[in-house]
Formats: C-alpha cells, sequence, structure tokens
C-alpha cells in the first residue's frame, strides 16, 4: 500500500467554490526551509502576547508609535509613554506614564501617527473638527493644533522631507506643515490630487518620493523646493489608475508600499508598488476573504508590519470579519485568530506594534494592555492561541479508498519546563464530504520534555467514496512545528 506524503506548508486557499479547495491554515505560518531538508514545506506556529503593563480599565488601543527611541500608544483618549526598569539580571518591568496632561484625544477609531525627531503627530480621522490633530513634545506635552491655517479635518498623517503631511477630509486636496514643525502651516502650502476626481483618502513617503493614493487612482510627487511656494511636483509619467480602498492599510515593508485598493469597477485586493505600477499580491481567495463583510467593513481595516528570524509579514485586519497575514519569504498567506473572554474566535486583537527596547510591543482591540509579542510566547494576554490547519483534498484517482494510518511528524519533546502543557496532544478530524463536515476529534499525545523521537500516528481512519480532508488542531502552550505529513491508503 501506497505512503503518500501531503503538503502541509502551503497557506491559505479556500476557493470560491469548497469542492475546488477549502484548504485553511489559521495561527501557524508556512515556511520553506532554504536548503534541502526532510521536508519542502512545513508550519510553524505564530506568536504570542505576553501582558507587560495595563494603561486603563476598559480602555482600548487606537495606534501606537515611536519618539525618539520611546513608545508611545493611544489607549482610549490618553497618551502613554510606556517605559521599562531592569534589574541586575536583566529582568524588565514596563510601566506606562499618563503623558497627555488631562488634554484629551477626541474620537473612537484608531488614530494615524507620525513623527520627526522631537515632535509626535496624532490624528483623530472620525473627529469631525478643523483641528483634529494633536501634536506631543517632551518639553510642551501633549497640545492640540490651533493654527488657523491648519485646514482640517483631516483623514492622516505621514512625515517627509522635514514636513508633515496631511490630506483633507472628503477632498482632493492636501498640504504641509512649516518645515521641521508640525505647529505652524501657511495656507498657501498645499496641493491637489488632479488625475482623477475622486478624493485623496491617504499619503504615504517611499524612497524619496511622496504618493497620494485617492480611492481609485495613485500619484507621486517629487520634492523640488525652487524658494518660496509649496515644494512638491506631481510626477506625470507616474500615475496609474490603482487606488486605496483602507486608508490604515498602507505600511512600507522591502522597499515597497502595501495596501488594499483596487481600481475602476474592482473589488479590493492586497497590492504593492516599488514606486512602478503597484502590483497585485493577493490571492483570489484572499480577495473573497477580506470582502466578505462588505466594502463598509474594509474601509476600516488596518495594517501592521513586522519582521523575524528572517522574514516579513504584512498582517491585514478587517474589523469583525478576519486577519490575514502575507509571508514576504514564502510568499504565501495565512490566517490570525484571537479569542475574547468567552474563547468566541475572532480577528487578531493587536491594533499597533511599537519597535522599541530591542521588543515588540503591541496594544490590544480589546484592553487597555500593553504586552510584547514574541514567537516564544504560547498564549495570548492569558488566553489560549488554538493553531489549526487543513490539508488539500486526498484521492485515490477518483476511485473509492480507505486510509490504513496517517502520521503527522512534528517538533516533540520541547514543551515548557514549567509545567504548562507538560503533556501535550494535537487533534485529528476528518472529513468524506469536502471540507463541509468534519468527524469528532482523535487526539494523539505529541511526547514529554526529552521526547524527541515519539512518533504521532492515527491508524484506520475508514473508507472514502471519493476524497478525504484531514484537519489537525492544536491549543497546548508549547512550540508547534509541523514537518511533514504522509498517509497510508489503500483500495
Amino acid at each position: 500500500m501506497p505512503r503518500i506524503p501531503v503538503p502541509v506548508g502551503t497557506g491559505y486557499y479556500v476557493d470560491e467554490s469548497i469542492a475546488i479547495s477549502g484548504r485553511d491554515c489559521v495561527n501557524f505560518r508556512p515556511h520553506i526551509p532554504e536548503s534541502q531538508t526532510l521536508t519542502d514545506s512545513c508550519l510553524i506556529g505564530t506568536g504570542g502576547v505576553e501582558q507587560k503593563t495595563l494603561t486603563e480599565v476598559g480602555a482600548y488601543n487606537r495606534g501606537g508609535y515611536d519618539l525618539d527611541e520611546q513608545a508611545y500608544f493611544v489607549n482610549g483618549q490618553r497618551l502613554y509613554r510606556v517605559d521599562y526598569t531592569e534589574d541586575g539580571f536583566g529582568n524588565r518591568t514596563y510601566t506606562n506614564i499618563d503623558v497627555s496632561g488631562g488634554v484629551l484625544i477626541l474620537g473612537t477609531a484608531l488614530v494615524s501617527m507620525s513623527a520627526n525627531d522631537d515632535q509626535l503627530c496624532i490624528v483623530a480621522p472620525d473627529y469631525d473638527n478643523q483641528f483634529n490633530m494633536w501634536l506631543y513634545t517632551v518639553a510642551d506635552g501633549l497640545v492640540q493644533v490651533s493654527d488657523p491655517d491648519f485646514d482640517g479635518p483631516v483623514l492622516n498623517t505621514s512625515f517627509s522631507d522635514g514636513y508633515f503631511i496631511f490630506p483633507k477630509k472628503n477632498s482632493n486636496k492636501w498640504f504641509i506643515s512649516d518645515l521641521r514643525d508640525g505647529s505652524s502651516y501657511i495656507a498657501t502650502d498645499f496641493a491637489s490630487a488632479e488625475s482623477d476626481p475622486d478624493n485623496i483618502v491617504v499619503i504615504k513617503p517611499l524612497r524619496g518620493l511622496v504618493f497620494v493614493f485617492g480611492v481609485k487612482t495613485l500619484e507621486p510627487y517629487q520634492n523640488q523646493p525652487s524658494g518660496a511656494g509649496f515644494p512638491y511636483e506631481r510626477i506625470n509619467s507616474g500615475i496609474y489608475n490603482k487606488g486605496c480602498a483602507a486608508p490604515m492599510s498602507v505600511v512600507e515593508s522591502d522597499n515597497a508600499l502595501f495596501f488594499i485598493g483596487s481600481g475602476k469597477r474592482e473589488r479590493p485586493g492586497v497590492w504593492a508598488t516599488n514606486g512602478g505600477q503597484p502590483i497585485k499580491v493577493s490571492t483570489p481567495s484572499i480577495d473573497k476573504l477580506i470582502f466578505s463583510g462588505g466594502i463598509e467593513q474594509v474601509k476600516q481595516a488596518w495594517a501592521i508590519q513586522w519582521g523575524d528570524k528572517g522574514d516579513s509579514f504584512i498582517q491585514f485586519t478587517v474589523p469583525d470579519v478576519c486577519t490575514v497575514v502575507y509571508s514576504l519569504s514564502s510568499k504565501l498567506w495565512f490566517r490570525k485568530q484571537s479569542v475574547d473572554s468567552n474563547l468566541n474566535p475572532q480577528p487578531s486583537r493587536i491594533t499597533s506594534m511599537v519597535d522599541a527596547y530591542s521588543v515588540l510591543l503591541v496594544g490590544d482591540q480589546l484592553s487597555g494592555n500593553i504586552g510584547i509579542y514574541s514567537d516564544e510566547t504560547f498564549y495570548e494576554y492569558g488566553q489560549e492561541i488554538r493553531s489549526y490547519f487543513t490539508t488539500a483534498p486526498i484521492d485515490n484517482n477518483g476511485d473509492p479508498f480507505s486510509i490504513y494510518a496517517v502520521e503527522l511528524m512534528m517538533e516533540t519533546g520541547t514543551v515548557p519546563i514549567d509545567g504548562q502543557g507538560s503533556d501535550p496532544v494535537i487533534r485529528l478530524s476528518v472529513s468524506k464530504d469536502g471540507g463541509r463536515t468534519f468527524s469528532p476529534e482523535i487526539s494523539r499525545k505529541v511526547g514529554k520534555i526529552g521526547q524527541y523521537r515519539n512518533r504521532i500516528a492515527w491508524d484506520s481512519l475508514g473508507r472514502f467514496d471519493r476524497s478525504a480532508m484531514l484537519r489537525f488542531d492544536i491549543s497546548e502552550p508549547i512550540k508547534r512545528v509541523i514537518v511533514k505529513l504522509e498517509v497510508v491508503i489503500g483500495s
């Protein structure tokens, strides 16, 4: 009877028709080994979050940024700085300091943040007021902009060439601050995007240029100062008919801008540009997933970028719908999920990530907690992380068959010494109808600490008329590495 290898590290692919593919991948990231190994592809569990400090009970994170190598978070309507102290053994204690000074950052939606050397700029896009921008400096604290030439309300902020940059809300107009001063403005320092009558939604710098995203268009500008006047000029040869559908979804990684966007008469997908023609990054199944809640949910999506262990990741969260992650190394997609206090699955609860103090500090959508994201953490704010994946259909050239054995190779014997997950299990369930329904789960022990050669196998899974799909599920707080999968089938 043949022993068939079944690929595991292929990422997320749930087709328009589940009869074609129902391959899910949640809280596992696909990994492609860089040389010949036991497997061509594998899965590694995603990281968790260890809580470090609580800013405010009942608050939730609206954004985070670093200023002068220190981490700042907007939780609720206050600005907090996160500091740490270290004992003689290298152990850190993190604390938060309310630096808002009684000034409230109004609104409830996620904020947009940017910074120069000593000024942190914060925009609250849902606060419908001309002065919906706040500026923080260590010397002066948090103040609301008051210059009458600040032409708000604005949608977001970015920083380039010494200027803070803002798109005016519901307009094709954008403007800049004075040079190196986010508190001062000149009424004539503005431009209009005119290649198409769509409104500007976000502006981002890249490689010495400034990219002005409309709903359906993209225009690059170059800083060419020639004395007094507005310093930016449009590059007419670089205009593209691809716009941004979600202003908070634009992030830079690998010398390119990634964003959720579309052209005319297109549904949104994930695109990337390094200054040239935007190219499609997402697959049709990812497009279907992020649009499954409708365009209004897509407009509220946000993105986070980070790098770890030689790979870079871009995470897009559509609120109440999904979180999808793109690996720049493998070029594959996977999903991330969190659970709420009732253990109900939801999109990832991470709303912002700040690289400071040699760690990744993250804000929380569900609370005022600030935590540290790490691949060495196997909980998320004390809640379990459920990782699971579904295989592609297994068949026998259309003939009925039986599965006599399934063997899953994992990294075993590396459970934490502290006793958590000291005797972990992984669960298998089987589908005979193309992934529509699955059997009750069958558990197998992964192996206690030191049991590096433990074999994980299931026997006699039954007979199948046409195809079989396998789903593996693990929620134990252990390192999760799925190396390969093999099945033995026969007529």
